[in-house]
C-alpha cells in the first residue's frame, strides 16, 4: 500500500501542477469554458459567468497548489480533501459535458492538450479513485522536507505561478498553443482534411422524436430516421431544437476555423489573407472593452493610416475603430487574442505579431520597433 500511495502522490501531483500551469499561462482562455457551464443553455448561472475570470484564476492557482503540496508532503489533509472536492467538481463538469455533449472541450489543459469529452471524463475518473487510495491511505505520506523548506519552495513556486496568470491577464501568454500564435500560416490552418489528402472525422445526427400525447421522446440516428420512415409515423413528432452532432470517429479539423472577415456586404478574408502586411484591430466585446484600450484602438488606427498601412477593425458588432470596419465571429476574436482590444499583424496570412491593447505602439517610433523586433 505505501509504494502504490506515493506511486500515485506523484501521478496527482504531476498532472495536478501541469495541468494547472497549462490554465494559468492562459487564465481568460479558462475563463471563457467556465462562461460556457455558466451560460442560460447549459446552468445558467449568470453570477458566476461575470465573475468567470476571477474563479477561472482562482481554481488555476489552486491546483497547482494543491499538486505541490501534494508532491512536498504538506498539510496532507487539507490538501487531501481540496483535492477531492475539485476532482468531484471536474467530474461532474466532464461527464455531463460528454454525455449531453454541450461543452465539447472542457480545457482541462488549456490550449495546450485538447481532450475529447469522454476522454476528459475517464482522466478525470481515474484521478478520483487515485485520490480516494491517496486519501484512505494517507498515513504512508510523509513530507519530503522540513516545514520551512517546503514553506518556501511552496511560496516561491506559488509566487512564479501568479506571475504567470498576471502576464496572461494583463499582458500576452508566455506561450500560445492557438492556431492563430506568431508563426501560424492561417491560409493552411483553413484547408479542409480533404485538401491535405488527410481523413476527416465522421459524424452522426442524433434526432430526438417525441410520441404525441404521453410525450415520451426517444432518439434516434439520421441513418434510422430514413431507413424506419420516421416522418411518415403520424404520432410522432422531431423535437428539432435537440437535434445534435455525435462524433463517431476522429480526423484531421482545420485548426482555424470560421475566419471570415465581412466588411459591409463584401466577403474580404481571402484578399486580407494574401496581403503582404495587414494589420487587423480586433474586439470580441467592444461593450465589455476597457475605454482606454479602444481609444488606444481608435489612435493606434489614425497612426497606421498616417504611415499609409493597410488596417482593419474587427468585431462581432461591426463597431467604429475609425478605420475599415469589418464583422468577425466573437468566438473567433476571442481565439484570435484574449486581450479586448487587441491587435495581429498578418503577412500573406501568417501571423507576424500579436499584442494587447496596452502595448499598442504609440508613434513611428514604437511601431517600427514592433515591426523590427
Amino acid at each position: 500500500m505505501k509504494y502504490l500511495v506515493n506511486l500515485f502522490r506523484i501521478i496527482v501531483g504531476v498532472i495536478f501542477i501541469l495541468s494547472g500551469l497549462a490554465k494559468t499561462i492562459d487564465p481568460i482562455g479558462f475563463s471563457f469554458k467556465l462562461e460556457e457551464y455558466f451560460s442560460p443553455e447549459i446552468f445558467n448561472l449568470p453570477f458566476l459567468a461575470e465573475n468567470a475570470l476571477m474563479l477561472s484564476t482562482f481554481f488555476v492557482l489552486l491546483e497547482i497548489l494543491l499538486g505541490i503540496l501534494l508532491l512536498l508532503g504538506k498539510h496532507k489533509n487539507f490538501t487531501l480533501v481540496s483535492l477531492l472536492g475539485l476532482i468531484v467538481f471536474f467530474t461532474f463538469l466532464t461527464f455531463y459535458s460528454a454525455y449531453f455533449n454541450k461543452v465539447t472541450d472542457c480545457g482541462c489543459f488549456g490550449d495546450a492538450l485538447k481532450l475529447e469529452p469522454w476522454q476528459s471524463f475517464q482522466k478525470d475518473l481515474v484521478l478520483l479513485i487515485m485520490i480516494l487510495v491517496l486519501y484512505f491511505g494517507r498515513t504512508h505520506i510523509r513530507p519530503l522536507f522540513s516545514n520551512s523548506i517546503s514553506t518556501v519552495l511552496s511560496t516561491v513556486l506559488m509566487s512564479i505561478s501568479i506571475f504567470i496568470a498576471y502576464l496572461g491577464i494583463y499582458k500576452m501568454p508566455i506561450k500560445d498553443f492557438r492556431a492563430y500564435a506568431p508563426g501560424k500560416d492561417l491560409i493552411k490552418g483553413m484547408k479542409s482534411a480533404e485538401e491535405l489528402g488527410l481523413t476527416p472525422p465522421q459524424y452522426q445526427v442524433i434526432y430526438t422524436m417525441k410520441q404525441k400525447g404521453d410525450n415520451t421522446e426517444v432518439e434516434i440516428t439520421d441513418k434510422q430516421y430514413m431507413d424506419e420512415l420516421w416522418w411518415e409515423k403520424p404520432r410522432w413528432e422531431m423535437v428539432e431544437s435537440k437535434t445534435r452532432n455525435v462524433k463517431i470517429s476522429s480526423g484531421y479539423e482545420p485548426p482555424v476555423k470560421d475566419f471570415d472577415i465581412n466588411c459591409g456586404e463584401e466577403d474580404k478574408t481571402q484578399e486580407i489573407l494574401s496581403k503582404p502586411l495587414v494589420f487587423i484591430i480586433t474586439s470580441y466585446n467592444p461593450e465589455k472593452a476597457d475605454p482606454k484600450g479602444l481609444e488606444r484602438a481608435k489612435q493606434l488606427a489614425q497612426l497606421l493610416k498616417q504611415e499609409n498601412l493597410e488596417t482593419y477593425g474587427t468585431s462581432p458588432t461591426g463597431y467604429d475603430f475609425q478605420t475599415q470596419n469589418c464583422q468577425m465571429d466573437g468566438t473567433t476574436l476571442k481565439t484570435i487574442n484574449r486581450s479586448n482590444p487587441g491587435l495581429m499583424i498578418l503577412k500573406k496570412g501568417v501571423v507576424y505579431r500579436k499584442t494587447n491593447w496596452q502595448n499598442f505602439p504609440k508613434d513611428k517610433q514604437e511601431l517600427n520597433t514592433l515591426l523590427t523586433n
